[in-house]
């Protein structure tokens, strides 16, 4: 093997992975946010997770990658971790997809033709999307390029007696897997590994019972970039991470138990990948083709065995790697520094939060009103309770939205951050009302000994109601994105002040008709119907800030 040999095995490799990495940046950037919804949408049940895992794993081509996101978004509280292990074993089958693409050996004599596809398109296109799939095309090409000439520089060492006894010391798993597992951790992906193999067994270099150890420590070593991704998360993000240790780890056990079984003259092991190769390829002596089938077939026999196990592997997990225990001091759930490199995600989670801060404030205008109704005390010590509460996730939903605005945000994201950071104020000054206004009237009425009339409690409950349920139609249409029913609430819009108005005329006759009890609560009757219009006014300020966010261009 010449030096020149040794160049184009190194530059090969280069330009193998920087075509894994443009293509994998590329197509993880076209499916963009939808890669994230479509992971939060389908993983509500172990199926549905399973095959969300799978699909997405198949367009970004890393199993890392995709156990990287789900496990910010369980870091985030977005998705548990429960639901996170389907999702996991789904990548895991999906992480083989590309050694698959790699056994069409046809594909490298045309590898060229992709460049200049990738390269041409990149130069005329006119937006990013377009540029994207451009990249990817590129990336893709330049990625069996860089095999065929990695397959290429190796052919040398089919000669090399030096060679051939290394290769031969390969075939004992265990060293071949330590091999697989320390090059993976380097090059940090297993689809690299799986296609330097393939291009050995191109080049002649290897066989499969060597190429399979090699795989098998790369599903291992691969692990390597999530456990990365996960070390600035939180426990339960670490959790999500360590798992896919375990599962690949099982699965290699599993293989290496399947290796030193003797079958047919050989292992059942490969055998097994000889038998599925056949089925595809028509013929047991399609190298290429094997080794692919070895490395897809290691996560399909983990699986059959995993999954009816899962809760049983589940309990066992949690307690080794205990769940974080419960924080007992109010905060955040759902704000992470670590998802700020994320701004999908982050503004996600702001949202999760926004929503929070809403429940506990529609608590304290419920709570107000049980004050007014039934004096009941300890409806005051909840109101102010919740209030610090708002104001706390007034104060960090703010702060995380500023670091957020010095990130690179799209137009939508852009506009999502100035219209939270809206509504975070509109939600504050809202409980402050109730707090500073509306519990100083009750707490007048209850020292004075004062009570409303049995008319005048109905007329002030009637406006509640109108306030109330104002209020949770706007919460409805925030959590659901529902942007017509924010409409329906803002084409009400003076319906408050009418029925404010028309209480206070109902007052006044009540008042002329020589009524005391009227007329010692006056004040604060007046006073409390005005408050809750203007409580009704910040709720409807918060739809106009959703109405707003839908109807803002989406990015091209």
């Amino acid at each position: 093997m010449s030096v020149y040999d040794l160049f184009n095995l190194g530059g090969g490799l280069a330009l193998f992975l920087f075509g894994m990495l443009r293509m994998n940046d590329n197509l993880t950037a076209l499916a963009g946010d939808k890669l994230r919804s479509v992971m939060l949408m389908l993983t509500k049940n172990k199926f549905r997770g399973y095959l969300t895992g799978l699909g997405i794993t198949i367009v970004n081509q890393s199993s890392s990658a995709t156990t990287v996101l789900e496990a910010v978004l369980v870091g985030a509280g977005l998705m548990t971790f429960r639901q996170s292990l389907a999702v996991t074993l789904g990548a895991e089958l999906g992480s083989t997809f590309l050694g698959q693409l790699f056994a069409f050996p046809k594909i490298t004599k045309i590898a060229t033709l992709f460049v200049a596809l990738g390269f041409f398109a990149f130069l005329v296109a006119k937006n990013k999307r377009r540029k994207a799939v451009a990249n990817a095309v590129l990336g893709f090409g330049l990625l069996f390029l860089g095999m065929d000439m990695m397959s290429g520089a190796m052919e040398p060492l089919r000669g090399s007696a030096l060679f051939l006894d290394a290769m031969a010391r390969i075939e004992v798993p265990i060293l071949g897997i330590l091999v697989g597992l320390l090059f993976t951790m380097v090059v940090q992906s297993s689809g690299a590994t799986t296609g330097l193999v393939i291009a050995m067994a191109l080049s002649g270099t290897i066989t499969l019972e060597q190429a399979v150890p090699i795989n098998l420590g790369a599903s291992i070593g691969t692990c390597i970039t999530a456990i990365l991704g996960s070390l600035s998360l939180n426990r339960e993000a670490k959790r999500s991470a360590y798992v896919h240790v375990l599962f690949q780890t099982i699965g290699v056990a599993i293989a290496f138990v399947l290796l030193s079984i003797p079958f047919a003259g050989g292992r059942l092991y490969i055998e097994m990948a000889k038998w599925m190769a056949s089925l595809v390829s028509g013929s047991r002596e399609d190298l290429p083709r094997q080794i692919a089938m070895a490395h897809t077939l290691m996560p399909i026999v983990n699986h059959i065995v995993i999954i009816p196990l899962l809760p049983l592997i589940a309990a066992a997990f949690d307690r080794l790697v205990p769940p974080a225990p419960q924080k007992e001091a109010f905060g955040p759930e759902f704000l992470s520094e670590a998802m700020l490199s994320e701004p999908s995600v982050a503004l996600y989670q702001v949202k999760k939060e926004l929503l929070r801060m809403a429940a506990i404030a529609a608590e304290m205008l419920a709570a107000s009103e049980r004050l007014l109704s039934s004096r009941d005390p300890a409806a005051k010590k909840a109101i102010r309770s919740d209030d610090d509460k708002v104001d706390i996730l007034r104060r960090e939903i703010v702060a995380y939205l500023a670091k957020l605005a010095k990130r690179s945000l799209s137009g939508r994201e852009g506009k999502a951050q100035v219209s939270y950071l809206f509504i975070a104020n509109e939600l504050e000054n809202l409980a402050d009302v109730i707090e500073q206004n509306v519990l100083e009237r009750a707490k007048k009425l209850i020292n004075k000994d004062l009570r409303f009339s049995d008319e005048g409690l109905e007329d002030v409950a009637s406006l509640y109601a109108l306030v109330s349920g104002n209020l949770r139609s706007v919460l409805s249409a925030f959590e659901n994105d529902d942007a017509d029913l924010a409409r329906a609430v803002l084409a009400e819009a003076d319906r408050s002040s009418r029925l404010q108005r028309e209480l206070r005329g109902k007052h006044f006759r009540r008042l002329n008709e020589g009524h005391k009890t009227s007329e010692e609560t006056t004040e604060i009757h007046m006073d409390l119907l005005g408050d809750l219009n203007r409580i009704n006014r910040h709720v409807y300020h918060v739809a106009q800030a959703l109405e707003e966010m839908a109807e803002a261009p989406k990015d091209s």
